[in-house]
């Protein structure tokens, strides 16, 4: 069984609009903290919260996850532009996240419940992000 972040990260490097935004050596989309000396714009996915959906007596392979994804960027015209453009890259990498298994649906049931603005001002200038957080539904038996 893949854990999720890896299923995540998988599905997100084979998306052409993202790719364009965080590259592909390094392919800048990391798992709970951003390395340092990481180029930017740049990407952090924390799995917050996983659930299992139950039936009656029984544990279902389906279920949500909250997930956090933190966008990465520098404090200038240039990064602010390429966080708007990966918050809107991602919400659609989001609506066609097929974790389930059940192909041909024209959006699945990925939900953004919450966006929130940041700033990291331990550097200079200071480093602006953005936080997604998602509920990312899937099945652990795929």
């Amino acid at each position: 069984m893949t854990p999720l972040k890896d299923k995540i990260r998988a599905a997100a490097i084979a998306t052409p609009a993202l790719t364009a935004l965080l590259g592909t050596n390094p392919f800048r989309f990391f798992d709970t903290q951003l390395p340092q000396g990481s180029a930017f714009p740049a990407v952090v996915v924390q799995i917050i919260s996983g659930g299992k959906s139950y039936a009656l007596n029984t544990r279902l392979a389906t279920g949500f996850s909250r997930v956090q994804f933190t966008i990465w960027s520098t404090n200038t015209a240039a990064g602010y532009a390429s966080q708007a453009a990966l918050e809107i890259a991602l919400a659609n990498f989001l609506d066609g996240l097929n974790l389930v298994g059940i192909a041909g649906l024209s959006q699945y049931s990925n939900i953004i419940v919450d966006t929130r603005d940041g700033f990291y001002a331990q550097t200079q200038p200071g480093n602006p992000l953005k936080q997604i957080d998602a509920m990312i539904f899937s099945n652990d038996s795929l």
